[in-house]
């Protein structure tokens, strides 16, 4: 069984050869340190294949085009204020660029949206790279990972209208709901074109929207503004991907998103991740609570796997429950820090593939 076939089965509830080892995602400080522990350069932990792999036949860029160019606009001492590539004015750290304080976005008003959306066409030349056709079917023929597009910056919904506005898209739901309302439209069509164009060249089997919409207590929006502003996209956009042959629709927030999952779900969103345990979210509760209508990945608390040997066991056999009554891929639910040892990963790997029976 390919990997492409695994995943698409695991999620849709199908019977498997095995669960799915999806690679974790790891901090830059995580590989230093586990090089210094003496990993090999290039070791190869096993995985089915990585997201970056999933991505790999389709290069499409959901971004602006032309990109804003990135000018530093004052330099401070230990920091600059710059504008990027999404034509956000921050304040970064010149030690560490991760450290950022956002001060202006390019959508303030709806004059600033009509000049904005030109950048996000979905004809736009070189939205999709060069030999992207061929790559496509290459990649889809050959099912060594599930074929993908989405993921990244501007492929969701409300993550599309924080990247344009910032917190400010919360005033604009009351204050000028005629524009948040013409922007999602925009989106919606805009994906739903790449949607078709995508797959006329070759079979996709995950679209990935990115949103991280909640924190560690709930959503930024509640069920009934996601209910107003976005389920009607969702659901248009999932019934095209349907339509086109996408098997899957994943969705990525972090934070605790049990007050959305139903309307996810309702939609025709089919996978989610990457259920933090850290904000509450226990794979285990959540099937017993929302049922098996959809399928889940992530949900190992990796804050355990810094915790020695033992308490990576116990991790893995409280995840246990959930693998076994199906329709989940265990995973890290983040990124693995780098307080975790290139050892005690190794032992953790270990032992999740003893639990899915690679």
């Amino acid at each position: 069984m390919t990997g492409a076939r695994r995943f698409v089965d695991c999620v849709l509830g199908r019977p498997t050869d095995r669960g799915v080892l999806w690679a974790d995602g790891l901090w830059g400080e995580t590989l230093e340190r586990w090089r210094r522990e003496g990993m090999a350069e290039g070791h190869d932990f096993g995985y089915d294949f990585s997201e970056s792999d999933t991505r790999a036949g389709i290069p499409l860029d959901y971004g602006y085009i032309p990109p804003f160019e990135t000018r530093v606009l004052e330099d401070m001492g230990d920091k600059q204020r710059i504008v990027d590539v999404y034509g956000v004015e921050k304040i970064v750290m010149k030690g560490n660029r991760n450290l950022q304080q956002f001060i202006r976005y390019p959508v303030a008003c709806r004059d600033d949206w009509e000049r904005l959306n030109k950048r996000l066409a979905p004809d736009a030349p070189g939205r999709f790279g060069d030999g992207w056709r061929e790559g496509a079917r290459k990649a889809a023929a050959k099912g060594a990972a599930p074929t993908t597009i989405g993921g990244g910056h501007l492929c969701g919904f409300f993550s599309f209208l924080r990247e344009a506005m910032g917190d400010g898209c919360y005033y604009m739901m009351h204050d000028d709901e005629g524009l948040i309302r013409d922007m999602l439209s925009f989106q919606a069509n805009r994906i739903k074109r790449l949607i078709r164009e995508a797959t006329s060249a070759a079979r996709i089997d995950r679209l990935f929207i990115w949103e991280d919409m909640c924190y560690k207590n709930g959503p930024l929006i509640g069920p009934a503004m996601f209910r107003s502003f976005l389920s009607e996209h969702y659901a248009d956009v999932c019934g095209v991907a349907r339509s086109c042959g996408i098997p899957v629709v994943d969705v990525d927030s972090d934070g605790r998103i049990d007050a959305l999952i139903p309307l996810w779900a309702e939609a025709g969103v089919n996978l989610m991740h990457p259920f933090e345990a850290q904000s509450g979210m226990d794979v285990n509760r959540v099937r017993r609570e929302f049922g098996y209508g959809f399928a889940m990945r992530g949900g190992v608390d990796k804050r355990m796997l810094a915790q020695g040997r033992r308490a990576i066991e116990m991790e893995l056999d409280r995840v246990r429950p959930a693998y076994e009554a199906g329709r989940y891929i265990p995973h890290v639910d983040h990124t693995v820090p780098p307080d975790v040892s290139f050892n005690d990963y190794c032992h953790y790997l270990d032992g999740l593939k003893r639990l899915i029976n690679y």
